[in-house]
């Protein structure tokens, strides 16, 4: 199968064919704004490594490599880097993931579109430190919107160590 072709403009990728926005829709990637589909950096970084799509600069007319992509997407989003390691993990391991402010919101494998999604992922690197209030706050929330919370601990190595997060009164 031939790859779909995205475009960078204005840092930020968009699928300009209609069938093949609606391909990617289906399959749980990106988001549709203006009539637009847009996919999110770790959705195209994910894509582009497994040749799904080829992602075309629109100011030279001329495809990115991978590494181009993540540097030009990193910009905006210095921890693209870590999110797209446990996107590869989530993704390859058959898991629908949408990508939120907070975090990933995970989707059961066959539960995509048919349930809500079953966890919130925060995702944090081994010697960055985090506020513990913070994320007491964004458990608080994540509990409102009746879903559990897990963290996924990124090392040095890029190796990953899920922890689930509960809500304990002492």
């Amino acid at each position: 199968m031939e790859p779909f072709t995205a475009v960078y403009t204005n840092q930020e990728i968009v699928i300009p064919n209609q069938s093949e926005a609606d391909s990617l829709l289906q399959d749980g990637y990106g988001f549709r704004r203006n009539k637009l589909h847009y996919l999110r950096g770790v959705e195209s970084l994910f894509n582009l490594e497994r040749g799904k799509i080829i992602v075309i600069e629109e100011d030279k007319n001329m495809p990115l490599k991978f590494h181009d992509l993540l540097q030009r997407l990193s910009k905006n989003d210095p921890e693209l880097w870590i999110k797209f390691i446990v996107y590869k993990d989530l993704r390859t391991r058959g898991f629908i993931i949408e990508v939120t402010d907070i975090g990933f919101k995970i989707y059961e494998r066959g539960e995509y579109k048919k349930k809500p999604p079953s966890y919130m992922l925060k995702i944090i690197s081994e010697g960055k430190p985090e506020n513990v209030q913070k994320i007491v706050k964004e458990l608080e929330s994540v509990e409102r919107e009746c879903l559990n919370m897990k963290l996924a601990v990124v090392d040095r190595r890029g190796e990953i160590v899920y922890y689930e997060v509960e809500h304990k009164e002492l």
